[in-house]
Parts: structure tokens; sequence; C-alpha cells
């Protein structure tokens, strides 16, 4: 008997050992996370997420489904669909609640949207755009032209966004998107759906047609260095998969992103249709001497004494091999400046610029458009530095201005710019300093390529 309890003990105890040992475990592991607050922070966060997720596709699931819990949501939304004026024979959804700040991309946009409505006044533009971002929209008031704000503040995925700022949510655009911009289409009321950036996840999971316009393969064809960071570059490349998957048809803006398209996702040209931008809006007017003379003084320049670049400071446009090439330009010049409008970096907002020749370099950051037509009608040349383009409309604005042009000779920049242009390598900063100097030097060459620009523009 004392055998069989010893036996038994013996047993109970290893039990309790094996008990006893995860249990410890469990609290190493608990001590452990307690003392690592990054190890901590990255678990919390993945809860929330976790749970965001969850509860976003169910509400997605009981929208889709037409549960009557969807009639909360979309009542107001629907209506707008369901009640279209008997003058009205289409009705046409356009995603510009993507975009963030003013491009090239967003006046291109602008300008379609206004010449479709003109044209089609028997078809309604439903345009979505971010109540967040909604200063920076510039489109006319027409009849058959209805903004539509959308409000990404309530969704338990920007919850965790809010809660962590400087986190990466890989999921949170397409699941914020599918979250609000279906609810648009749960009776398939839309007959068209355009997307002008070829980056919307909109109408992915149903049957109205969708059109989009790829401008370019940046995001494939680029190195990371170009872009903020490897998650970013991620979610470019899924949208543009996204867009060749369920878009019924393709736009692009040039033969060369036509040809890189069909290559690389082995498509037809048949489906990628090439339609080279038109920027007749984009023409500026000649201002009257006094306003040119104010403009002209409020950033030290003299009618032809500039050349200037216009673009955002992304990576890829080449400020850097630009600004080095003027450093190099203005030793060998007393006269010339050199003006960057576009939205910059806030470092060039405290921190003058002495390593390329700040005194006779201007950044002015982003320019309202009367004061750009200024600035580039009396301009000396309009430069172009970039190492990657779908297309290039600020050289075709330029050369619609009257403005001779120097540009990359790279992508589609020679195809867009054809013989208009005096052509440079945007990696070789001497040869981007050769063609400053014969443009300066050689007012024959200026003239010539102000004609021919012209007509290429055309």
């Amino acid at each position: 008997m004392k055998q069989f309890n010893k036996k038994r003990s013996l047993k109970q105890k290893r039990f309790c050992d094996y008990l006893h040992q995860p249990i410890t475990i469990m609290k190493y592991f608990y001590h452990w996370i307690s003392s690592n607050s990054k190890l901590r922070s990255i678990i919390k966060n993945s809860l929330i997420f976790i749970c965001s997720f969850i509860i976003t596709c169910f509400i997605y699931s009981l929208l889709r489904t037409k549960s009557p819990i969807s009639d909360i949501f979309t009542t107001d939304r629907i209506s707008i669909l369901k009640d279209r004026p008997a003058n009205i024979t289409r009705d046409i959804i356009i995603d510009l609640s993507s975009f963030y700040e003013v491009g090239g991309i967003m006046n291109l946009a602008s300008a379609l949207i206004e010449e479709i409505a003109v044209k089609r006044p028997n078809w309604r533009l439903l345009v979505l755009i971010s109540r967040e971002n909604k200063h920076m929209y510039n489109l006319p008031k027409m009849d058959n032209l209805k903004p539509i704000e959308i409000d990404f503040s309530f969704s338990p995925i920007v919850l965790f966004e809010k809660l962590n700022p400087k986190s990466f949510c890989l999921l949170h655009d397409k699941l914020v998107q599918l979250f609000y911009y279906d609810l648009f289409f749960i009776d398939s009321n839309c007959d068209l759906i355009w997307d002008p950036a070829g980056d919307s996840n909109l109408c992915n999971f149903i049957t109205v047609p969708r059109i989009s316009i790829i401008h370019d393969l940046a995001s494939f064809d680029t190195t990371p260095e170009f872009y903020r960071s490897e998650i970013d570059r991620w979610a470019a490349k899924l949208c543009l998969k996204d867009s060749i998957r369920f878009s019924k048809k393709i736009v692009t803006v040039s033969k060369f992103s036509q040809n890189r398209i069909c290559d690389k996702f082995h498509v037809s040209k048949d489906f990628v249709k090439y339609i080279p931008i038109k920027l007749g809006t984009r023409v500026y007017s000649n201002a009257n001497p006094k306003k040119s003379s104010i403009i002209l003084h409020k950033y030290k320049l003299a009618p032809q004494k500039y050349f200037i670049f216009c673009s955002s400071w992304w990576k890829n446009k080449n400020h850097g091999n630009l600004m080095k090439a003027f450093r190099k330009f203005a030793k060998t010049n007393s006269d010339i400046k050199l003006i960057l409008v576009g939205k910059h970096p806030d470092v060039f907002k405290s921190r003058p610029i002495k390593d390329y020749c700040s005194d006779r370099l201007i950044i002015t950051g982003f320019v309202p458009d009367e004061e750009l037509g200024i600035l580039l009608k009396n301009a000396l040349a309009f430069i172009h530095p970039s190492v990657y383009e779908g297309f290039g409309m600020p050289i075709v604005e330029a050369m619609s201005n009257g403005i001779p042009v120097a540009c990359s000779n790279i992508a589609s920049l020679p195809e867009i710019a054809g013989s208009a242009a005096l052509f440079f390598d945007p990696f070789n900063i001497d040869n981007i300093t050769q063609a400053m100097h014969r443009l300066v030097d050689d007012p024959k060459l200026r003239k010539d390529r102000i004609q021919k620009g012209y007509e290429q523009a055309r």
C-alpha cells in the first residue's frame, strides 16, 4: 500500500512539475514583455490591428449582403444614385479622394472633369473628395458635377492609425476604402467608375465597370530610395496590380508607359489605350506689366535672367543634381538665377542652402497659378532633370507657354519633348551644366526651341 502511495505521489509530483513548467515559462515571458517596451508596443499594435480588421470585415460583410443593418450606413448615400434626374442618362463616379496634394495629376484630372462635364451635359459626374483635404480641390460649379465628401475619421482601422501615428498599417488604405467606397454601389446604380490616378481600390469586388489611368510604373521601374519607405513602394505596386486586374480598360499618357504596362503585366495594347495629355487649359495669358513687375520683385528676379523648374520635391525629380549643376554653372556666370517652384521639405524653410549658391537659388514652395504663369512667362528657360516620368506634363506646359526646355534624355521625356528640347543626362552634373551654358550663350538655339516647342505641344 505504501509502495502504491509512493508511486502515486511520484506521479502527482511529476504532474505538478509538468504543470508548473509552462506556468514558469509564462511568468518569464510576461516579465520579459513587461520589461521590453518595444515588444509591448508591437503586441499592443498587433492586437488593435487584428480587432480592427475583424470588426471592419464583419461590418463590411453585413453591408455586402444587404442586411437590414446596411440601411443605417447607406440610406443617405445610396439615394444619390437612386434619385437620378430625368435628364441624366449616366452616373459616373470619379475617385479623387486619395489625392493629398496639388500636382500635375490633380491638375490633369480637374481639367478633364470640367471638359467632360461641358461636353456631356446628360452625364452626372459624382466626384469623391476627401473631407480632410477638400480645400485643395478646384472643381468648377456645374449642374451635372457633384462633389461628394468622404470622411475617413470614423473607422476601426483609422483608430489603429490614430493610436499609432508612426506605425505602418499595410491594409489601412485598402480596408478604409472598401468600408466607405462600396457603400455607394450596393445597388449598382452607378454606370461607370473612373480612377484618374490608378491607385484606388474602388469597386474591386463588384460588377460596375471601371476605367483607370496609369501614368507610369515608377513603383516597379525606380529604385527604393525614390519612396519614403519600402512599404509605400509595396502599396503602390499593389494598387497598380489591382487597377490592371479590376479595370475594364486602362488609359495611359505615353507610348513609353503603354509599352511598359504591356510588357510588365503581359496584357495587349487593345486593353491599354494610349491617349496623350491635352494641356490647353494651362496656357497662361500675359499678365499686365505692373503685375508681372510686382511678382518678379517679390522673388528678386529680372525677366529672362533665371532658369525655372516646377515640381514637388520627390526624389525622382532629381532636385539635388540640378542644384549641384547650377552651383557649377554659377561659378562662370554671375547673372542667372535658379528658381525651384513646388512643395518642398520643411528643412528648406529653416536652413539656408549655402552649399548650393544660396544667394542665387530661390526656393518658393507652392505658388498660386497666377504667380506661376508670370514666373514661367518671364523665365529664360525651363530645366527638367527628372530621372523617371510617365509623361512629363511640366515640359509640355512650358513649351505651350513659349519657354525653351532642357530636359532629361530618359524614360518618356524624349518621346514627349521630341525635337523641341535640349537633352542631357540627368545623372551627369557636367552634362546638365553644359545644357545651361548653351541656353544662356546661344539666343538662336533658344528661339529655335521655342518655335519647335509650340509645334510639339500642339
